[in-house]
Protein backbone atom coordinates (compact mmCIF):
# COMPACT_ATOMS: atom_id res chain seq x y z
CA UNK A 1 0.00 0.00 0.00
CA UNK A 2 1.56 3.32 -1.04
CA UNK A 3 0.60 6.65 0.43
CA UNK A 4 0.89 10.81 -0.49
CA UNK A 5 1.09 13.30 1.71
CA UNK A 6 -1.87 15.58 0.70
CA UNK A 7 -2.35 19.39 1.32
CA UNK A 8 -4.09 19.12 5.01
CA UNK A 9 -0.90 17.32 6.50
CA UNK A 10 -2.17 13.78 6.58
CA UNK A 11 -1.64 10.89 3.85
CA UNK A 12 -3.92 9.75 2.07
CA UNK A 13 -3.60 5.95 0.75
CA UNK A 14 -3.19 5.13 -2.85
CA UNK A 15 -3.20 1.58 -4.07
CA UNK A 16 -2.31 0.66 -7.54
CA UNK A 17 -3.21 -2.68 -9.14
CA UNK A 18 -1.22 -4.86 -10.35
CA UNK A 19 -2.40 -7.25 -13.14
CA UNK A 20 -2.79 -11.36 -11.84
CA UNK A 21 -0.62 -12.97 -14.59
CA UNK A 22 2.58 -10.13 -13.13
CA UNK A 23 1.72 -10.96 -9.36
CA UNK A 24 2.56 -14.75 -9.88
CA UNK A 25 5.40 -14.14 -11.85
CA UNK A 26 4.76 -14.15 -15.40
CA UNK A 27 7.34 -12.63 -18.06
CA UNK A 28 6.32 -11.05 -21.10
CA UNK A 29 7.42 -12.32 -24.31
CA UNK A 30 5.88 -12.89 -28.08
CA UNK A 31 2.61 -14.67 -28.10
CA UNK A 32 2.38 -17.88 -30.51
CA UNK A 33 0.69 -16.44 -33.17
CA UNK A 34 3.64 -13.24 -33.47
CA UNK A 35 6.41 -16.04 -33.59
CA UNK A 36 4.64 -17.90 -36.40
CA UNK A 37 4.28 -14.60 -38.40
CA UNK A 38 8.63 -13.70 -37.36
CA UNK A 39 9.13 -17.23 -38.60
CA UNK A 40 7.48 -17.00 -41.89
CA UNK A 41 8.98 -13.70 -42.41
CA UNK A 42 12.15 -15.34 -41.93
CA UNK A 43 11.24 -18.49 -44.24
CA UNK A 44 9.87 -16.18 -46.77
CA UNK A 45 13.60 -14.02 -46.83
CA UNK A 46 15.57 -16.88 -47.21
CA UNK A 47 14.00 -18.10 -49.90
CA UNK A 48 13.86 -14.77 -51.70
CA UNK A 49 17.82 -14.30 -50.89
CA UNK A 50 19.21 -18.09 -51.12
CA UNK A 51 19.23 -18.43 -54.70
CA UNK A 52 20.88 -15.23 -55.22
CA UNK A 53 23.83 -16.44 -52.89
CA UNK A 54 23.68 -20.06 -54.85
CA UNK A 55 24.29 -18.15 -58.06
CA UNK A 56 26.76 -15.74 -56.76
CA UNK A 57 28.65 -18.88 -54.95
CA UNK A 58 28.42 -20.50 -58.76
CA UNK A 59 29.54 -17.89 -60.50
CA UNK A 60 32.74 -17.57 -58.12
CA UNK A 61 33.03 -21.06 -58.90
CA UNK A 62 33.17 -20.69 -62.87
CA UNK A 63 35.37 -17.69 -62.93
CA UNK A 64 37.78 -20.09 -60.28
CA UNK A 65 37.17 -22.93 -63.28
CA UNK A 66 38.22 -20.44 -65.88
CA UNK A 67 40.95 -19.21 -64.10
CA UNK A 68 42.15 -22.84 -64.39
CA UNK A 69 41.55 -23.59 -68.26
CA UNK A 70 43.73 -20.52 -68.77
CA UNK A 71 46.61 -21.73 -66.90
CA UNK A 72 46.30 -24.87 -68.62
CA UNK A 73 46.13 -23.06 -72.17
CA UNK A 74 49.18 -21.42 -70.88
CA UNK A 75 51.52 -24.50 -70.42
CA UNK A 76 49.87 -26.10 -73.09
CA UNK A 77 51.65 -22.93 -75.47
CA UNK A 78 54.64 -23.22 -73.76
CA UNK A 79 54.80 -26.79 -74.04
CA UNK A 80 54.48 -26.32 -77.95
CA UNK A 81 56.98 -23.41 -77.63
CA UNK A 82 59.59 -25.94 -76.56
CA UNK A 83 59.11 -28.52 -79.12
CA UNK A 84 59.11 -26.49 -82.33
CA UNK A 85 55.66 -25.54 -82.37
CA UNK A 86 54.18 -29.46 -82.00
CA UNK A 87 51.15 -29.92 -80.14
CA UNK A 88 51.06 -32.79 -77.14
CA UNK A 89 48.68 -35.47 -77.52
CA UNK A 90 45.24 -34.86 -76.41
CA UNK A 91 45.09 -38.79 -75.94
CA UNK A 92 45.56 -40.42 -72.23
CA UNK A 93 46.18 -44.23 -73.42
CA UNK A 94 49.98 -44.92 -73.04
CA UNK A 95 49.11 -46.93 -76.51
CA UNK A 96 47.93 -43.94 -78.29
CA UNK A 97 51.11 -42.05 -78.91
CA UNK A 98 54.53 -41.85 -76.77
CA UNK A 99 53.66 -42.01 -73.57
CA UNK A 100 56.36 -38.93 -72.84
CA UNK A 101 54.05 -36.54 -75.26
CA UNK A 102 50.29 -37.66 -73.95
CA UNK A 103 49.24 -34.15 -71.74
CA UNK A 104 48.54 -36.64 -68.60
CA UNK A 105 49.03 -40.55 -68.65
CA UNK A 106 46.13 -42.34 -67.20
CA UNK A 107 46.81 -45.38 -69.65
CA UNK A 108 43.94 -47.52 -70.58
CA UNK A 109 40.53 -48.11 -69.11
CA UNK A 110 41.72 -51.46 -68.13
CA UNK A 111 40.51 -53.06 -64.15
CA UNK A 112 44.25 -54.13 -63.80
CA UNK A 113 45.56 -49.92 -64.62
CA UNK A 114 46.24 -48.92 -60.95
CA UNK A 115 47.81 -45.11 -62.58
CA UNK A 116 44.61 -44.10 -63.73
CA UNK A 117 43.24 -41.49 -62.03
CA UNK A 118 45.75 -40.58 -59.61
CA UNK A 119 48.65 -37.86 -58.97
CA UNK A 120 50.90 -40.16 -60.88
CA UNK A 121 48.77 -39.90 -64.06
CA UNK A 122 48.47 -36.32 -63.87
CA UNK A 123 52.52 -35.69 -62.76
CA UNK A 124 54.01 -38.03 -65.56
CA UNK A 125 51.84 -35.93 -68.31
CA UNK A 126 53.79 -33.71 -70.70
CA UNK A 127 52.00 -30.28 -69.26
CA UNK A 128 52.89 -30.94 -65.43
CA UNK A 129 56.35 -29.08 -65.74
CA UNK A 130 54.56 -26.19 -67.53
CA UNK A 131 51.69 -25.76 -64.50
CA UNK A 132 54.71 -24.74 -61.88
CA UNK A 133 53.65 -27.98 -60.13
CA UNK A 134 49.94 -27.55 -59.31
CA UNK A 135 47.41 -29.70 -58.87
CA UNK A 136 44.52 -27.78 -58.56
CA UNK A 137 44.40 -26.10 -61.40
CA UNK A 138 43.41 -29.52 -63.02
CA UNK A 139 40.50 -29.81 -60.84
CA UNK A 140 36.84 -28.18 -61.62
CA UNK A 141 35.21 -26.45 -58.21
CA UNK A 142 31.70 -26.84 -59.65
CA UNK A 143 33.51 -31.06 -59.90
CA UNK A 144 31.48 -32.84 -56.83
CA UNK A 145 32.79 -35.94 -58.27
CA UNK A 146 36.24 -37.03 -56.33
CA UNK A 147 38.35 -37.27 -59.48
CA UNK A 148 41.83 -35.32 -59.34
CA UNK A 149 40.82 -33.81 -63.01
CA UNK A 150 38.04 -32.35 -64.56
CA UNK A 151 39.29 -31.15 -67.88
CA UNK A 152 40.21 -32.71 -71.13
CA UNK A 153 41.79 -31.65 -74.44
CA UNK A 154 39.94 -31.24 -77.73
CA UNK A 155 41.19 -34.13 -80.03
CA UNK A 156 41.40 -31.63 -82.66
CA UNK A 157 44.24 -29.93 -81.07
CA UNK A 158 46.87 -32.80 -81.95
CA UNK A 159 44.65 -36.33 -82.09
CA UNK A 160 44.02 -38.27 -84.60
CA UNK A 161 41.19 -37.76 -87.56
CA UNK A 162 38.15 -38.13 -86.89
CA UNK A 163 34.77 -37.53 -88.46
CA UNK A 164 35.86 -35.99 -91.64
CA UNK A 165 38.04 -33.70 -89.62
CA UNK A 166 41.51 -33.30 -89.57
CA UNK A 167 43.43 -31.98 -86.54
CA UNK A 168 45.90 -29.59 -86.07
CA UNK A 169 49.26 -30.59 -85.02
CA UNK A 170 51.33 -27.85 -84.99
CA UNK A 171 50.39 -25.02 -82.69
CA UNK A 172 47.70 -22.03 -83.85
CA UNK A 173 46.60 -19.60 -82.18
CA UNK A 174 42.78 -19.18 -83.21
CA UNK A 175 40.29 -18.11 -81.34
CA UNK A 176 37.46 -20.43 -81.92
CA UNK A 177 39.21 -23.92 -81.85
CA UNK A 178 38.79 -25.08 -78.02
CA UNK A 179 42.03 -26.40 -76.75
CA UNK A 180 40.28 -27.52 -73.33
CA UNK A 181 36.79 -28.23 -72.26
CA UNK A 182 35.29 -29.73 -68.97
CA UNK A 183 34.55 -33.14 -68.84
CA UNK A 184 32.49 -35.72 -67.28
CA UNK A 185 32.93 -39.41 -66.67
CA UNK A 186 31.28 -42.07 -64.79
CA UNK A 187 34.87 -44.21 -64.63
CA UNK A 188 37.57 -43.36 -62.06
CA UNK A 189 38.99 -40.97 -64.45
CA UNK A 190 38.54 -39.02 -67.87
CA UNK A 191 39.30 -41.53 -70.68
CA UNK A 192 40.72 -40.09 -74.14
CA UNK A 193 40.71 -36.73 -75.46
CA UNK A 194 37.34 -34.11 -75.87
CA UNK A 195 35.19 -35.76 -79.01
CA UNK A 196 31.69 -35.29 -77.92
CA UNK A 197 30.34 -35.63 -81.77
CA UNK A 198 30.36 -38.55 -84.58
CA UNK A 199 28.73 -37.80 -88.08
CA UNK A 200 26.39 -40.93 -88.91
CA UNK A 201 25.31 -41.37 -92.29
CA UNK A 202 26.51 -37.57 -92.99
CA UNK A 203 24.34 -37.07 -89.79
CA UNK A 204 25.60 -34.97 -87.21
CA UNK A 205 24.85 -36.67 -83.90
CA UNK A 206 26.13 -36.25 -80.13
CA UNK A 207 28.64 -39.39 -78.78
CA UNK A 208 28.93 -40.11 -75.26
CA UNK A 209 30.75 -42.55 -73.59
CA UNK A 210 31.03 -44.26 -70.19
CA UNK A 211 34.62 -42.47 -69.77
CA UNK A 212 33.49 -39.19 -71.40
CA UNK A 213 30.80 -36.70 -71.33
CA UNK A 214 30.22 -33.17 -71.65
CA UNK A 215 29.07 -31.40 -68.63
CA UNK A 216 26.44 -28.79 -67.75
CA UNK A 217 27.70 -28.20 -63.58
CA UNK A 218 27.99 -24.36 -64.61
CA UNK A 219 24.24 -24.10 -63.83
CA UNK A 220 23.53 -25.67 -67.07
CA UNK A 221 26.80 -24.95 -68.90
CA UNK A 222 30.37 -25.79 -69.48
CA UNK A 223 33.79 -24.22 -69.73
CA UNK A 224 36.35 -24.16 -72.39
CA UNK A 225 39.38 -22.34 -73.64
CA UNK A 226 40.53 -21.71 -77.39
CA UNK A 227 43.53 -21.43 -78.92
CA UNK A 228 44.27 -17.81 -78.52
CA UNK A 229 44.04 -18.01 -74.53
CA UNK A 230 40.59 -16.95 -74.03
CA UNK A 231 38.33 -18.64 -71.83
CA UNK A 232 34.00 -18.51 -72.57
CA UNK A 233 31.33 -19.90 -70.67
CA UNK A 234 28.79 -21.86 -72.64
CA UNK A 235 25.64 -21.78 -71.71
CA UNK A 236 23.42 -24.79 -72.91
CA UNK A 237 20.70 -23.79 -75.48
CA UNK A 238 18.64 -26.95 -76.42
CA UNK A 239 17.45 -28.31 -73.20
CA UNK A 240 18.30 -31.70 -74.25
CA UNK A 241 22.22 -31.02 -74.48
CA UNK A 242 21.97 -30.56 -70.18
CA UNK A 243 19.75 -33.80 -69.91
CA UNK A 244 22.86 -35.22 -72.20
CA UNK A 245 24.83 -33.70 -69.94
CA UNK A 246 24.05 -35.50 -66.64
CA UNK A 247 23.05 -38.93 -68.57
CA UNK A 248 19.34 -38.24 -68.52
CA UNK A 249 18.79 -38.69 -72.10
CA UNK A 250 19.76 -41.44 -75.26
CA UNK A 251 22.13 -39.02 -77.81
CA UNK A 252 20.41 -39.77 -80.69
CA UNK A 253 17.17 -37.93 -79.09
CA UNK A 254 19.07 -34.76 -78.19
CA UNK A 255 20.76 -34.56 -81.61
CA UNK A 256 18.45 -33.39 -84.08
CA UNK A 257 18.38 -29.82 -85.08
CA UNK A 258 20.72 -29.35 -81.68
CA UNK A 259 21.97 -25.49 -81.80
CA UNK A 260 24.70 -26.99 -78.91
CA UNK A 261 25.62 -29.85 -81.36
CA UNK A 262 26.15 -27.79 -84.20
CA UNK A 263 28.59 -25.03 -82.67
CA UNK A 264 30.21 -28.12 -80.57
CA UNK A 265 31.34 -29.01 -84.69
CA UNK A 266 32.05 -25.94 -85.54
CA UNK A 267 34.30 -25.14 -82.75
CA UNK A 268 36.19 -28.46 -83.18
CA UNK A 269 36.96 -27.65 -86.77
CA UNK A 270 33.69 -29.21 -88.65
CA UNK A 271 31.56 -26.68 -90.99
Amino acid sequence: MLKFKNGRGGFTPLEIKIPKWKRRGFLTGFTLIELLVVISIIAMLMSITLPSLNSAREAGKRIVCMNNLRQLTIAWYFYANDYDEGLCSPDTDWNDTPASSNWVADGPAIPSNNIGGTETAIKDGALWSYTNHTLDIYKCKSDSSELLRSYSISNAMGGRSRDGIDPEHSLTLSPDKIVFADAGTKLPWIVDSFWPIKVDSNTLKWRVRTGHNITARHGGGWNVSFGDQHCEFWKCRDARTEKLAFWEIDPDDASGRNFDLEKVYRMLGGR
